[in-house]
C-alpha cells in the first residue's frame, strides 16, 4: 500500500516493527509551513491580546491529509497538541491506516491525530468542541489545481474565520500555493485579495527551493495584530530566532520563514 504524493510515494515498511520518524519533513515546502505555523505561535505568545485561547493543549486543523507528514512532524513536536485532518480521498485514509501513518510514537497510548474523510470545504467544527488554533490548507485537485472555492472570501470569512478559528483575532492560518507562470500568479494574487479582506494580516513566503519557473508560496494569515511596519517585521524576525530556539528542529526556521517575505 502507499500514498502518492507528488513524485514521491510513501509505502507501508516492510519491518512493521520499525516506527515513521516524524521529525523527518522530505519536502521544502511543509518545512516552511512548519516554519511559518512555528513562528505565528511565538509572534502570538510576545504579542498578547484579550481573546487569546487560555486552554492547556494546542490544536490544529488540516484541510488536505496528503501523506500526512505535516500532521505527523506537528504532533511530534509540540507536545499534548490535538491535530485533525479532512481528507476527501477515502484510499488516502486507507492508506494512511495501513502504512501506520497516523502513530508518531510507537509509545503512544493515544494518537493525537484524527483523520476522517469528508469535505474539507464544507467541514465544520463541532459545536461543543474549542476553536483551531491554526488551519493549515494544502488541497490541489486531480490536475494539480487549487480549486477557487477554498480561498474565496465567502469561505475564509464564514468557515476559516469564523467557524474553524472561532472568530479570535489569535487564530492562524497557513495556505500552501503552488507558483510559476501568469495563471498561478493570477491565482495567488486573487486569494491575497480575499485574505486581506478578511484578516488585518497577510503575509507571503517563498520556499526555499522555488523558481522563478515554479515553486510554493505560503501565504500566513491573522488577526492578531497588523505586520507591516519595519519593526514590526523586526518583530516577526526576533519570533523566529525564538521559534528555532524553543522547538529544537533541524532545519533553519529564520531563513524559511523570511525568504522573499512579502508584507501586503
Amino acid at each position: 500500500k502507499s500514498i502518492r504524493h507528488g513524485n514521491f510515494k510513501v509505502r507501508e515498511e516492510v519491518d512493521r516493527r520499525r516506527p515513521i520518524d516524524s521529525s523527518v519533513m522530505a519536502f521544502e515546502y511543509l518545512r516552511s509551513m512548519a516554519a511559518m505555523a512555528l513562528v505565528g505561535l511565538e509572534y502570538r505568545r510576545a504579542h498578547p491580546d484579550d481573546d487569546d485561547s487560555t486552554k492547556a493543549n494546542l490544536s490544529c486543523l488540516y484541510l488536505g491529509f496528503g501523506a500526512g507528514s505535516l500532521p505527523r512532524f506537528m504532533a511530534s513536536l509540540i507536545p499534548k497538541s490535538q491535530h485533525v485532518a479532512i481528507e476527501l480521498d477515502e484510499g488516502v485514509v486507507s492508506a494512511a491506516h495501513q502504512c501506520r501513518l497516523l502513530k508518531h510514537s510507537l509509545s503512544s497510548d493515544t494518537d493525537p491525530i484524527e483523520l476522517q474523510v469528508g469535505d474539507a470545504l464544507t467541514y465544520k467544527r463541532p459545536a461543543n468542541s474549542d476553536p483551531f488554533d491554526i488551519v493549515f490548507v494544502d488541497i490541489f485537485d486531480d490536475g494539480n489545481i487549487l480549486p477557487p472555492e477554498f480561498y474565496s472570501a465567502e469561505f475564509l470569512d464564514s468557515v476559516v474565520y469564523q467557524n474553524h478559528l472561532g472568530g479570535r483575532s489569535s487564530g492562524i492560518v497557513i495556505h500552501n500555493f503552488h507558483t510559476g507562470g501568469k495563471a498561478l500568479g493570477s491565482q495567488l494574487a486573487d486569494a491575497i485579495k480575499n485574505y486581506r479582506s478578511v484578516f488585518s494580516t497577510t503575509l507571503t513566503v517563498e520556499s526555499v527551493d522555488s523558481r522563478h519557473t515554479g515553486g510554493n508560496t505560503i501565504l500566513l494569515a491573522t488577526n492578531k495584530r497588523r505586520l507591516d511596519a519595519s519593526s514590526e517585521t523586526l518583530s516577526w524576525r526576533l519570533a523566529g530566532a525564538m521559534a528555532q530556539q524553543l522547538s529544537a528542529v533541524n532545519f533553519d526556521v529564520i531563513a524559511r520563514t523570511t525568504h522573499k517575505l512579502w508584507l501586503s
